[in-house]
């Protein structure tokens, strides 16, 4: 979905560096990028389109992957995926002993940058799987032997091999007087509506992919929410009204 907000400086530059990047594809050249976020990727479609003869394939290591890298090359060639891998990651104990948090913070400690890795997904008991390019896979495998104070193994796997959960969510029903983003912040996190707004005017709220300043922001069915340090919802059906005229909707809240 579109808000109509215009780019920042930073997305500018972004787009400014990956359009020299596509200069350099020639007949035999091709492009993959580090992940990208929503946002990103969107910018980055929006680059292709303006270039003939390119063509491109999106993989993050799984279907509903919220960060996913590109492959780019010459239309008239054959494509790939881009080179996207998993480690899994495991640990004695329940999936509760740690958190995608301590997970993310003890593999970007290894010297990493945040866009070298994709997806952290939870798996159900004691494992988690970390989606990453393959040239880091075995750095990430020799290095990370503890998340927290927690002993962790790991081993390289394909993708298609792991269980993954993350994409169901956990389900939120209940009623709002508006879709506003605030009051869909509170019903999905369980926080004040007052406190909802000190952090959306910190700018701890990105819809969309977009970041976002005002509380009353209007959203609608598909629409996504993400609070720092908290996770992302989404709004996933708008159901009615009660009989008190309040607006029934289900969340999915994702951590």
């Amino acid at each position: 979905m579109t808000w109509g907000f215009s780019l920042s400086e930073e997305e500018k530059k972004w787009q400014q560096h990956l359009e020299r990047k596509l200069e350099d594809i020639k007949s035999s050249g091709t492009y993959s990028t580090a992940f990208l976020d929503p946002r990103q990727l969107e910018l980055a479609e929006a680059v292709i389109r303006n270039k003939s003869g390119l063509s491109y394939t999106v993989y993050g290591g799984y279907s509903e992957a919220e960060r996913n890298a590109l492959h780019i090359f010459p239309a008239q060639h054959q494509g790939a995926l881009p080179p996207v891998t998993a480690v899994l990651v495991e640990w004695k104990g329940g999936r509760d002993e740690t958190s995608h948090r301590d997970l993310l913070g003890s593999v970007l400690a290894l010297g990493l940058r945040r866009d070298q890795i994709g997806d952290i997904i939870m798996l159900q008991e004691g494992a988690a799987a970390v989606m990453v390019m393959q040239s880091k896979a075995d750095f990430i495998c020799s290095n990370l032997d503890q998340v927290g104070p927690l002993p962790v193994k790991c081993s390289i796997v394909e993708p298609a091999q792991l269980p993954l959960v993350k994409a169901n969510g956990k389900e939120i029903k209940g009623t709002v007087a508006s879709l506003r983003v605030d009051s869909l912040l509170s019903l999905g996190f369980g926080i004040s509506r007052s406190r909802v707004v000190r952090m959306i005017k910190a700018g701890l709220v990105i819809v969309n992919w977009h970041p976002v300043n005002s509380p009353s922001l209007q959203l609608k069915e598909g629409d996504q929410i993400s609070l720092r340090g908290r996770g992302r919802l989404l709004l996933d059906a708008v159901e009615g009204e009660s009989r008190k005229g309040r607006i029934r909707l289900k969340l999915k809240k994702y951590s």
